[in-house]
């Protein structure tokens, strides 16, 4: 039986992302995060212990301490 070379790849996994994963309570005031992994969402700058400005539409938008965020590292 002969190999297959199509079949036969080897397929490593990722070695990670650029953006780290948070909570919102543990990033620090003036840190520019996004709510998704992805550098065509938006961004926003946290403000206070449960707000953060949206950059792009310049308002403010409430957080829970314990919401995702991720970080660009």
């Amino acid at each position: 039986m002969a190999n297959d070379p199509a079949k036969d790849r080897y397929d490593p996994p990722k070695v990670g992302s650029e953006y780290e994963e948070d909570y919102f309570s543990e990033i620090n005031p003036g840190e520019l995060f996004r709510l998704f992994p992805d550098s065509g969402r938006k961004m926003y700058r946290k403000s206070g212990d449960n707000s953060a400005f949206d950059i792009k539409e310049r308002v403010e938008i409430q957080f829970e301490a314990r919401d995702k965020v991720y970080v660009k590292s």
